[in-house]
Formats: structure tokens, sequence, C-alpha cells
């Protein structure tokens, strides 16, 4: 299982293509898809799903079930609308078939430009993908209450008075964490404003050789040559690449990512194996 530090984010899972992708983010409480699903995995309470490949969504039924023999509640899982209809008739088929009783779950449905608030701070931006099939990409967010500007010269004591007046000194305020773009051919910078800020990227490189130019445009994934233009207009700390191609060796993944990237962009590269 690969094992990354993002600062105070810790990355841990797979991300193979056509094999299994599932990261968690443990600091936060999340996974990001469940290709398959680790035992370690189960008390993890939210599921984002980027899209319906058995790479990236079939550890659910794991997932679902060990939860429910564990006398644990349903977590949250979050999937792309369009299919999910389908996903809970696979579920119920599975649950029957595996023990003639139907298991409690959650199916949280998602479209682009919703925003989901969850655990006490957090909120899930929904964002377009760019595949084969449906997809969505997700920015979380913390949130924070900042003291409005017209207040900041006030002492404590007049801040509290003003507060028990009735008047709403604080404003909401959202720090872009974590970014995960899951299998794309593009990546949707314009699509909220936060998404270039983001702490963390977490970003497909699943074709890496000149000769599979065409593969990648053809199965909808990243190219590494797509990479310098992308990363020249993202202020992400941490670019994480993910979903290599089973076709190439972590030597080689290594070799070819950091000799092709510009230099001064190597630094904040790091790579999920």
């Amino acid at each position: 299982m690969a094992l990354l530090q993002c600062d105070n984010l810790t990355l841990e899972g797979k991300s193979s293509s056509a094999v299994a992708t599932y990261i968690r983010v443990k600091e936060l409480d999340l996974v990001f898809d469940l290709g398959r699903c680790p035992m370690n995995f189960i008390g993890t309470n939210n599921v984002f799903i980027s899209h319906f490949h058995l790479d990236h969504y079939f550890g659910l039924p794991i997932y679902i079930s060990q939860r429910w023999l564990s006398g644990i509640p349903p977590g949250n899982i979050y999937v792309p609308s369009r299919g999910s209809k389908q996903l809970i008739q696979i579920l119920d088929r599975i649950s029957a078939l595996d023990t003639g009783r139907s298991w409690a779950y959650q199916i949280n449905p998602v479209r682009v430009g919703d925003a989901i608030p969850f655990r006490q701070n957090l909120i899930a931006h929904i964002l377009p993908g760019n595949h084969s099939v449906p997809a969505v990409s997700y920015l979380i967010c913390e949130v924070r209450k900042k003291l409005k500007p017209e207040f900041q010269h006030l002492s404590g004591r007049d801040i509290a008075e003003l507060r028990k007046s009735g008047v709403e000194v604080t404003r909401e305020v959202q720090l872009p964490l974590i970014a995960y773009l899951g299998d794309t051919r593009s990546i949707p910078l314009e699509a909220h404003p936060l998404l270039k800020q983001c702490k963390v990227l977490i970003c497909e490189c699943t074709f890496l050789l000149p000769e599979h130019r065409a593969r990648a445009k053809r199965t909808m994934h990243l190219h590494l040559e797509m990479l310098p233009a992308v990363l020249a207009n993202v202020g992400s700390e941490h670019i994480v690449l993910t979903h290599f191609s089973r076709r190439y060796t972590p030597e080689l993944i290594r070799q070819r990512v950091f000799n092709y990237l510009p230099s001064e962009e190597r630094s904040r590269v790091q790579l999920f194996l």
C-alpha cells in the first residue's frame, strides 16, 4: 500500500490503472474511490466515488457489508447521479445473494455544482470530470469563521457586546484542502475559483510515453505531456500523480516523470506508487 505525507494530510492506498484505485485521507475521514476495500478502511465514514469503472467502485460491497455485519452505522457514499440507480440495483442483488437480506447503506447521488457539507467543518464541491463514462471530480474545503473586516479594529470586549446584541461579526470562509480529479481527459481548473489554490491536488497520469498519446486520447486519460501546462496554472503545494498504466515499472515512471517535468516543478510533485 502506498503512503504519502503531504504536510498534515496522509494519503494511503493504491492506484493502478485497470487494477484498483482507493486513496484514504485519514485526517479528513474520507476515501476517494474504492476499487478494493482494505479492512482498515471499513471505519472511514465518507466515500467519494468518481465514476463507475470497476477498478474505482467495486470495493463498495465489502465496505457496506462489513459495516453492516459489525453493527457500524452506514457510511456516506457519494456517487455520480448518472448511474446511481444501477449501482443500488447491483448492491441489492449482491446483498440478497450474500445474506438473503438487505444491507443498510447510504448512497448519495451528486451532480456538478453541488456543495455538500460533511463532518463538522468540511464541504465537498462537485466538479466536472471528462471521461468515457459519467464522472465527477471533488474539491474538499475546510469551513472556518473569520472576523469581518469592519470589526477587526475592535477589542474583544466590543466584539462580544456586538454578538450579544445580535450582530453577525464573522463571515464564512473556505480553505481549499485537497482535490481529487479521478480519471479524466482534462482538468477543470475554471470549474471552481478555489481549485487552483488547493493545498493538495491528486491528478491521474495514466500514460507517459510518446507512443501512447493516441491511446490516452481514445481512453480519455491524461498523458504526461499535458501536465506542464496544468502545473503552470496551479498553486498547489503538493501535486500527487496517480493511476499509472501497468505497462510501466515504478523505475520507468520515476525516470520518465522527473526527467520530463520542468525542474522548478519537480519538488512539489509526488508519485503515488
